[in-house]
């Protein structure tokens, strides 16, 4: 049989423009109920072939009418691909899905697939003897990252034990999957007047303004960030904006400060330290 071998699609159970000569069809006999009526147990009973003239019954229209609807509308549902949903009540009654029966998950996203003969459980409540119908769906990984779920699988990335946050130029690490592993921040910074910036390979700058001194005043000034292990120099530039001015000596620098004094006026000046 070939694709192009398809019939034409029914659009319309039988009879739907009939609904008052349409009747619904019992599963259980009507024999000893309603005379002549047909059921899915006996279809049209021994009545119907009877002569009526020997006390027969003809078969009813709105019989045949409900026959013929409850069979089309499933062919029509099935012609535009729907499909059907766990049913508790259908599954009693069939005495269990089959193996390899497909039902609609709850969600509508995809199907589940009967592992097993004579299936009661609900799939939708984690039901036994049911998978994944969606051959494309993740239904398990292992290692690093477990999945989980119908249709389309929930994924958990284990935690790769760094912080979750903002690094400023963060020093990383990464591990031979790609995972970081480890982050600092690699670039700190604080910018303003005074401030200091760390530039990779550990060399820091900093900067400030050593306030108003007296003449000849020798004055300790303390560097914003303390150097971990160095400073190597500092340099001072004189801020006064007129015509005076003043000498500048910035000595006795260590890791946390330095010593500034200007000499012939009170004056203000623009420092600047490299340290490690």
């Amino acid at each position: 049989m070939q694709l192009s071998s398809a019939p034409a699609q029914l659009v319309e159970a039988w009879a739907t423009g009939d609904a008052t000569k349409t009747n619904p069809i019992p599963v259980p006999s009507q024999e000893g109920i309603t005379p002549g009526a047909a059921s899915y147990t006996d279809g049209f009973p021994p009545l119907c072939a009877t002569p009526v003239a020997s006390g027969g019954i003809p078969p009813s229209k709105a019989d045949m009418n409900g026959i013929l609807y409850g069979m089309s509308a499933v062919d029509v549902w099935m012609c535009a691909g729907g499909g059907f949903p766990y049913n508790s009540a259908f599954s009693t009654a069939i005495g269990g899905y089959p193996k390899g029966a497909r039902v609609l998950m709850a969600s509508g996203n995809g199907y589940w697939v009967s592992t097993t003969d004579n299936n009661v459980t609900d799939p939708d409540t984690g039901g036994a003897g049911w998978a994944s119908a969606d051959e494309n769906a993740i239904t398990a990984l292992t290692g690093d990252v477990t999945a989980t779920g119908p249709g389309s699988a929930a994924a958990t990335l284990a935690a790769s034990g760094v912080t979750a946050g903002s690094y400023n130029g963060a020093n990383i690490t990464v591990d031979v999957k790609g995972r970081v592993t480890a982050a600092a921040t690699g670039i700190p910074a604080f910018t303003g007047a005074s401030g200091y910036q760390l530039l990779p390979g550990g060399l820091i700058l900093q900067w400030g303004t050593t306030g108003s001194l007296a003449n000849d005043t020798p004055t300790v000034i303390s560097f914003p960030l303390a150097f971990p292990n160095a400073c190597f120099n500092v340099v001072g530039t004189d801020a006064f904006a007129g015509s005076q001015s003043a000498t500048w000596s910035m000595y006795g620098w260590n890791t946390s400060g330095f010593t500034a004094r200007c000499d012939g006026n009170t004056a203000t000046a623009h420092w600047f330290a490299v340290g490690h």
